[in-house]
């Protein structure tokens, strides 16, 4: 297996197709490794003292092909978030929302929950939100410069992360802020702190990385890259611009992933 130095962490890692992530950073490889270019073929001019290549041809080994991987369906995707009922492919479709979509790509498909904010029109896509919970589909919400909303949508209010199953998230639930610094580098902040709730936090409150205690009312909390927010019973994955290519590459690396330990919600 051919390895590499690590460009983020500096250590030597195997390079494994389709994701080719180094090992003990998890950083994206991929755009290195295909930029390489492959050594050019040496042409070799015409010799009268070098044998007859045809005379060699007996001689050659017969070239076996490797088989091609098979390539990742829906049902190879959903195998470890959903339970058998969900694996067929025609039921995964038909679990689909009206605002969610599958877009394709090199490491196979990914559900998409497109944002119906017409203030995140234009807006620049700063990370994002990748629902990694037990039997739930890994649908991916884009995150905007300024403030993202999560919350269940069904009042006249605009929800950026929409969450639409699950009873114990409230209609205005938790908030990410994402701002840039001096530098223009981004700063996530996740909030439950009731601003626009008058004053009050969730109901079942907002937890991070599976800890039992719920997000104070006053504390803000910086994400950071592979962050799990638990909202209700529903847990995202944060994924930011800075580790991760694109939404393909945030749904991906977030599904190769372990379950985050779920906080029981008590009523």
């Amino acid at each position: 297996m051919a390895k590499i130095q690590c460009y983020n962490c500096r250590r030597e890692t195997p390079i494994v197709a389709p994701n080719y992530r180094c090992k003990h950073c998890n950083y994206p490889l991929n755009k290195y490794i295909q930029s390489q270019e492959s050594p050019k073929d040496e042409t070799i001019i015409d010799n009268p003292d070098l044998p007859d290549p045809s005379s060699l041809a007996d001689n050659i080994p017969p070239v076996i092909a490797e088989p091609k991987a098979a390539e990742l369906t829906l049902n190879d995707l959903f195998q470890k978030n959903v339970d058998d009922s969900l694996r067929d492919i025609k039921e995964v479709l038909s679990q689909l929302k009206p605002d969610e979509k599958i877009e394709s790509s090199e490491t196979g498909p990914v559900i998409l929950k497109q944002n119906k904010n017409p203030e995140k029109n234009g807006k620049i896509v700063a990370g994002w939100l990748v629902v990694h919970t037990e039997k739930k589909l890994p649908v991916t919400y884009e995150l905007f410069e300024g403030d993202n909303i999560i919350g269940r949508p069904d009042g006249p209010h605009q929800v950026d992360v929409r969450i639409e199953d699950d009873e114990y998230v409230s209609r205005v639930h938790a908030l990410i802020r994402i701002k840039k610094d001096f530098l223009y580098r981004f700063s996530y902040e996740l909030l439950d702190d009731g601003s626009l709730r008058r004053g009050s936090s969730s109901t079942n409150g907002t937890y991070i990385n599976g800890q039992e205690e719920r997000l104070p009312k006053e504390k803000t909390v910086f994400l950071r890259d592979g962050d799990t927010i638990q909202v209700g019973t529903t847990k995202l994955v944060f994924k930011n611009i800075d580790q991760t290519d694109d939404l393909h590459d945030a749904a991906h690396s977030v599904l190769s992933t372990d379950f985050t330990n779920t906080v029981a919600i008590r009523r």
